[in-house]
C-alpha cells in the first residue's frame, strides 16, 4: 500500500504543479491584458477590447486551477489553535473530517461545474459584449480544478488512515517554489 500512495502522490503532484502553472500563466496574462489596457485607455483613448471578459475568464483559471497545489501544501487559510491542543487520535480526525468536507464541497462543486460546463461548451455559449467572448473555457477550468481539488482532499483522507500524511508545510514566502 505505501508504494502506491507513493505512486498516486507523485502523480497528484505532478498534475497539481501543471495546473499551477497554468494558473500562474493566467495571472501573467491577466497583468498583462490590464496594463495594456490601461495605456491603451489613457495614453491612446482607446480600451484594448474585450480586455474585461478575457480577464474575467483568466480569473477563474487563476484560482481554481490552482486549488489542488494549495491543498496539498497546506497553504489553505487554517485556524489551528484549538487542533494544535488536542491529542493525535483527534487530530487525525479533525483532519479526515476536514479534509471529508472539503471533498464533498469541492465534488458537488465539480459535480455542477462539469454539468455547466458541457452545456455551455455544446451550446458554444459566449458572453455579451463589445466582442462575443467565449464562456465555456472558464466553466471548463472551474470543473477542472475542483475536480482536482476533490480528487486532492480524498488523497489526504486516505494518506492520513494510512498514517502517510506527512506532506511538506506551505515554502516560505522567501523560498522558492518549484
Amino acid at each position: 500500500m505505501p508504494r502506491f500512495l507513493s505512486t498516486c502522490r507523485t502523480q497528484l503532484g505532478r498534475l497539481n504543479r501543471i495546473f499551477a502553472m497554468l494558473s500562474g500563466l493566467a495571472l501573467l496574462l491577466m497583468m498583462l491584458l490590464g496594463a495594456f489596457d490601461v495605456i491603451g485607455s489613457s495614453m491612446l483613448n482607446a480600451p484594448l477590447p474585450g480586455a474585461f471578459e478575457a480577464t474575467e475568464t483568466l480569473m477563474v483559471i487563476a484560482v481554481f486551477l490552482a486549488l489542488g497545489l494549495s491543498q496539498q501544501r497546506r497553504a489553505h487559510i487554517s485556524v489551528e489553535v484549538l487542533v494544535g491542543l488536542m491529542p493525535t487520535i483527534l487530530q487525525r480526525f479533525s483532519a479526515i473530517f476536514s479534509a471529508l468536507l472539503c471533498a464533498l464541497f469541492f465534488g458537488l462543486v465539480a459535480w455542477f461545474g462539469w454539468t455547466i460546463a458541457i452545456k455551455s461548451t455544446l451550446a458554444g455559449e459566449f458572453s455579451s459584449g463589445l466582442i462575443n467572448f467565449p464562456v465555456w473555457p472558464a466553466k471548463i477550468a472551474l470543473a477542472l480544478g475542483a475536480s482536482l481539488m476533490t480528487l486532492q482532499c480524498l488523497f489526504d483522507v486516505v494518506a492520513v488512515f494510512a498514517g502517510e500524511d506527512e506532506t511538506p508545510p506551505a515554502p516560505a514566502p522567501e523560498q522558492e517554489i518549484g
